[in-house]
């Protein structure tokens, strides 16, 4: 399991201006599968799991041709 920390960091790191970030750049980056990615980035979003919001401190979009990335908004 990867440290919201780290992620977050990684990101800032990647686009500190908060301009979107490709998934696979991430993964590769943080030497981690995009499948993993997703599920942590979920958390950091304003998903709800439960009926509780997350915390929005993420943005995830996929375009149409399936391409993720994630913006930093915190």
């Amino acid at each position: 399991m990867l440290s919201p920390a780290l992620l977050l960091q990684t990101l800032h790191e990647l686009a500190p201006g908060g301009e979107p970030v490709a998934l696979t750049r991430l993964a590769k980056r943080l030497d981690e599968r995009v499948s993993v990615l997703l599920r942590e980035l979920t958390l950091l979003s304003d998903a709800s799991m439960g009926g509780v919001p997350g915390p929005g401190l993420v943005q995830l979009a996929c375009d149409d041709a399936g391409r993720w990335t994630v913006r930093l908004l915190a």
